[in-house]
């Protein structure tokens, strides 16, 4: 037995250093001292995790050497990031410290798992934290979603003292990402949102496309299991019928750039991720067989640096000989390259069969960079700064590091500044900036400078005059008119978008406020004064400001300054010794238990915690309430899970909801998983269909009698409105299970006429 365990490790160890050599084959040729440090970073992990195993059951070493794959074959970085992807879960795992860090390697390094200890350390405490009991919750937040908001801001502020740590914790939550088959489901949804809700904007906007659109495949195949499998499956079955539409696509376009000189050249078709594909279902309403751009056409060119622009274009004149261009969907992103460094041509082009196909023209350095983002950046630019790119950075830190942006507005914030399509804007004087797609005027004065944004009153746009809330559109040249009265308002924060501009606002707004909350601090000064036992502490003004509900001390006495605060809820108040004695047969307006309570049908009130497993329609059902949401109308038989609400029991969710991520990211603790069960079958859900397709005579007809009289189903409502010879419809109907609804969608696509069936959330 004995022998046979030493086998065992033996020739584990041995895959593990296999594993290793593999990972060397495909870094970049490394001088021997690199690769000396290489080699002693994989011993000391290697030795450090050699007791550790995965979830999986596979030795935990396996994870760093996949990590620091990644970053050397996908993101392209070097030998120290690769040390520094072995090292990176040693500190927190380990007995290793980071002094012995610095001993064996340089400062460097030790900085850089030291700040990827502290990613995971933030990451840990959250979750240990989730397992606990409820949160408390404050005028109706929840103080978790602040502590949360404020450990990603945190884990942001990495990328101003190294990006490296950014990126090496990219790769490695891909790597869990591709790695989570083995977990529970509700954890596999949880990482996913949070995957989708932190992680996919910064590859985002680090330029790594390829490393976003794999996050984004992988948050759905867990969090909407069902459609990820049914696109997967249509584009296997339609894969050979695409391939040989792109070839005769690809063929004359090759032909014609050899022909044009081109000789250093590369045309093949990318296919569109599965996220994209789901986007575009949802947003067109349109069923997958009616999506014609599952593909793109990317035509790549070897040329010198001087001559880029002039061979793509020349490219681009090819093609469009070739295909008529859609005029509306020309994208140079060569002439002005995206901030993150992006850059590409992109046009639609009317292809055979009557489709449209979007070419992509770059060239070799542009594709690397669109793939590998800011490591390909850097490394073309030999490790010299970028003005452009140097600036887009130091916008980051300086929005990461400000302190006055609340935690909510700070994820909010965060998403739009560094995730939303970007556009070009001029000043007077021809300066382009950039901002975010549907940006304000006053977006672009607070982009300019805080005082100019504190003193807009509008701006001249082509010799026009526009208020502060016009949009601005691409390639607009815009003149900022100010008035010395002017000052910002709360109603500002409704016109502008990006992150300064709303920062520099609340920070005014909020001096404003306090002035006045000074006037509110001395009246409540003189209410506590006239009171047995009272006397005005920090500590008494917190409880007064909970105790009324207001959503802090500063709201409070903001509200008491103004003459806002009603002090008739001040009646029957006691205070003693400088603490509230609550009357019992008061309910003030604030949440303040420590516990969510979930009442039952007739029964004690019953504690729920998240390793309670709820049984829906059965079981627990009788005993807790339950609700089904608008939102997603979930049926039996969907991936769901449970969202305890304040008061009204437990809302069932689908997990493909519209607000399945927010939900399940800033309010964890109140998720609980459930299932179906087969009891109640004679239960009924409201389901709502879309339909689309030709107005003919008995076409109504059709669709009722494959409803009502084929299938049997109840049905409450049908409203159609008919145009130029095509009808759309809404069919509200009752149903039992997914398994009766799909067989309903079938059934009525296979009416003639009928373009496409889909369900509607909500």
């Amino acid at each position: 037995m004995a022998t046979a365990t030493k086998m065992t490790r033996e020739t584990e160890a041995a895959f593990v250093r296999e594993k290793y050599e593999e990972l060397l084959s495909i870094c970049e040729p490394l001088e021997q001292k690199d690769k000396k440090r290489v080699d002693l970073a994989f011993e000391i992990a290697f030795e450090a995790h050699k007791d550790m195993r995965r979830k999986s059951g596979e030795p935990y070493i396996l994870h760093p050497i996949a990590v620091a794959k990644i970053v050397a074959e996908e993101i392209g970085m070097g030998a120290t990031s690769v040390l520094c992807a072995l090292l990176h879960d040693v500190v927190e795992d380990t007995e290793i410290s980071l002094h012995d860090i610095e001993l064996n390697f340089d400062t460097t390094t030790a900085r850089i798992v030291d700040g990827l200890t502290k990613i995971r350390g933030v990451f840990k405490k959250s979750s240990e934290a989730d397992k606990g009991n409820l949160a408390a919750f404050q005028s109706g937040k929840s103080i978790w979603v602040a502590e949360k908001a404020e450990n990603f801001r945190k884990i942001l502020l990495g990328m101003g003292d190294d990006i490296r740590v950014i990126l090496i914790k990219l790769a490695d939550r891909l790597h869990n990402m591709r790695t989570m088959d083995s977990m529970p489901h509700q954890k596999q949804i949880k990482i996913s949102s949070e995957t989708l809700f932190l992680y996919v904007p910064i590859a985002h906007r680090l330029g790594l496309y390829r490393i976003k659109s794999e996050l984004e495949d992988l948050c759905i195949k867990y969090t909407q299991r069902t459609i990820y499998k049914e696109i997967a499956k249509k584009l296997q079955q339609t894969k050979r019928a695409r391939e040989k539409y792109i070839r005769e696509f690809v063929e004359p376009i090759e032909k014609k750039l050899t022909e044009g000189g081109l000789k250093n050249f590369r045309v093949f078709g990318r296919p569109k991720h599965i996220y994209s594909i789901l986007n575009k279902i949802r947003k067109k309403k349109v069923a997958f067989e009616h999506i014609y751009d599952l593909f793109a056409i990317r035509i790549v060119i070897d040329a010198p640096i001087d001559q880029e622009k002039a061979e793509c274009w020349r490219a681009y004149s090819i093609v469009t000989d070739l295909y008529k261009p859609n005029p509306d969907r020309l994208r140079d992103w060569i002439s002005n390259s995206k901030s993150n460094g992006y850059e590409s041509l992109h046009t639609t082009v009317m292809g055979p069969q009557g489709k449209w196909v979007e070419v992509q023209i770059r060239t070799e350095r542009m594709d690397e960079i669109a793939e590998k983002g800011v490591a390909a950046h850097w490394r073309y630019k030999g490790g010299k700064s970028d003005g452009e790119f140097d600036e887009w950075l130091q916008r980051i830190r300086d929005f990461l590091k400000n302190r006055e942006t609340n935690a909510v507005d700070f994820i909010n914030d965060f998403k739009h500044n560094f995730y939303d399509n970007e556009i070009f804007v001029f000043t007077p004087k021809g300066d382009l900036r950039r901002l975010p797609s549907n940006a304000s005027i006053l977006d672009f004065a607070f982009d300019i400078h805080t005082e100019l944004g504190c003193m807009c009153i509008g701006a001249k746009i082509d010799n026009k005059l526009y208020p502060i809330n016009h949009r601005l559109k691409n390639g607009d040249q815009v003149e900022i008119l100010t008035s010395k009265k002017q000052k910002p308002s709360e109603d500002w924060l409704n016109h502008t978008i990006t992150g300064k501009a709303r920062t520099k606002i609340k920070s005014y707004l909020k001096n404003a406020k306090r002035k006045i909350a000074e006037q509110g601090k001395e009246i409540l000064e003189r209410k506590l004064r006239n009171s047995k036992n009272a006397k005005y502490t920090l500590q008494l003004a917190d409880d007064l400001a909970a105790y009324f509900g207001y959503q802090d001390q500063l709201d409070f006495l903001f509200h008491i300054g103004n003459g806002t605060f009603d002090f008739v809820k001040w009646r029957g108040l006691k205070i003693i010794s400088g603490k509230i004695v609550v009357d019992q047969n008061r309910k003030p307006e604030s949440i303040g238990p420590d516990k969510l309570v979930i009442h039952g049908r007739g029964m004690q009130e019953q504690e729920t915690t998240n390793n309670v497993e709820m049984h829906v329609f059965g079981g627990f059902a009788d005993r807790v309430d339950y609700r089904i949401p608008q939102c997603c109308k979930p049926v039996a038989g969907d991936d769901v899970f449970g969202f305890i609400t304040i008061g009204k029991g437990i809302t069932i969710h689908r997990s493909d909801c519209p607000n399945a991520t927010q939900l399940t990211q800033e309010f964890p603790y109140r998720i609980v998983p459930i299932k179906w069960t087969k009891q109640n079958k004679d239960l009924l859900f409201q389901t709502r269909l879309s339909i689309n397709g030709i107005d003919d005579i008995g076409i109504i007809n059709k669709i009722t009698n494959v409803i009502s009289g084929q299938l049997k189903v109840n049905m409450r409502s049908i409203s159609v409105d008919a145009k130029d010879g095509v009808f759309e419809g809404d069919i509200i109907v009752f149903i039992k299970d997914t398994k009766q609804l799909k067989q309903l969608i079938r059934k009525l696509k296979e009416i003639e006429g009928i373009h496409y069936v889909r369900r509607i959330d909500g």
